[in-house]
């Protein structure tokens, strides 16, 4: 049977989330907007990209009352992501989530975690799966694997984690950047140590302009440290992206491509060695569909506490 996905918020990322639910064979049957102006714009964006065939909503409770959707993708606007997600767990649907999973800059920190875990809570109550949108958790095997196979009996002892995103002429907002872009980095540790914590006595931060850093220690759980630099920025320069991964002295850079069908796919390149694999949103995505989220309930948390707790080190 054919999973019939809806997306909340499909003018920006959403489109691209999109198309790979459709590559992946569900149905996207409907979408919301905030006007009936953006929904027109959307759904024709939708139907020359995907050959979208369903209905446009701006009122959510009434998608989906009428649309009754599978899963809910949603990739509304951050601070609308738990209202969100609350009412597609209540309406009966497994829901995916784009990073990052609870914020708001208006609400203290405490309130953010408690709402997450409410919501963890309420899809485990109601039997539903529950997932982020960190897909560089995806990444993380497949940098893991290459890793050992270069480096064989070689532990993994630093870790600087690089992303760059575009500006798109907004002004440089740290908070903004970090809240962004750090889940991802933050994912990568936790899918290679599930087990770890850190070392909140060794973390140094760096906010300014179009920039925020963090150095810290964390504690592997297998009995090792994995001295840690993530760094997160604004471009206002080509090219539009960074990505880069580096294991102790091993740098693995994820580029876009495509594949042979036009598709986008990752390609992650290595001092040795060019791998092009599916795109790792498209993988997570499958995940789902298949009944395995990749990243849910306690990597969720995890991630959700340290990104709060370097933000409230490096704004206090």
């Amino acid at each position: 049977m054919t999973a019939r996905v809806a997306v909340i918020g499909a003018s920006g990322i959403g489109r691209h989330h999109a198309n790979w639910w459709r590559l992946e064979g569900a149905e996207v049957c409907a979408f919301v907007g905030t006007s009936s102006e953006s929904v027109a714009q959307t759904k024709a964006v939708l139907e020359q990209m995907i050959g979208f065939r369903g209905a446009g909503y701006t009122d959510i409770e009434l998608m989906l009352r009428r649309e009754q959707p599978d899963i809910v993708d949603v990739c509304s606007p951050a601070p609308f992501h738990a209202a969100h997600v609350r009412l597609a767990l209540e309406a009966g649907c497994h829901v995916l989530c784009e990073k990052p999973f609870v914020f708001d800059p208006a609400l203290p920190h405490h309130q953010l975690l408690a709402q997450a875990r409410e919501l963890i809570a309420l899809a485990e109550a109601c039997g539903r799966q529950l997932g982020v949108c960190t897909q560089y958790s995806v990444g993380a095997q497949w940098f893991k694997s290459i890793y050992g196979e270069m480096h064989e009996n070689e532990k993994v002892s630093f870790y600087r984690g690089h992303l760059e995103a575009p500006a798109k002429g907004r002004i440089g907002d740290p908070v903004r950047i970090w809240t962004d872009l750090s889940p991802h980095l933050l994912s990568v540790i936790l899918a290679c140590f599930p087990d770890a914590e850190p070392c909140w006595d060794t973390l140094q931060t760096r906010f300014e302009g179009y920039e925020a850093e963090a150095f810290l220690i964390i504690q592997t759980g297998l009995g090792t440290n994995l001295r840690c630099e993530l760094y997160t920025r604004n471009r206002n320069e080509d090219p539009p992206n960074i990505r880069q991964f580096i294991f102790n002295e091993c740098m693995f850079q994820v580029d876009a491509a495509r594949d042979a069908e036009g598709a986008f796919c990752a390609r992650i390149i290595t001092p040795d060695r060019i791998v092009d694999q599916p795109d790792m949103m498209r993988l997570l995505i499958r995940d789902s569909l298949r009944g395995s989220p990749t990243v849910t309930g306690r990597a969720i948390i995890k991630n959700m506490e340290w990104m709060l707790n370097i933000l409230e080190c490096a704004t206090h």
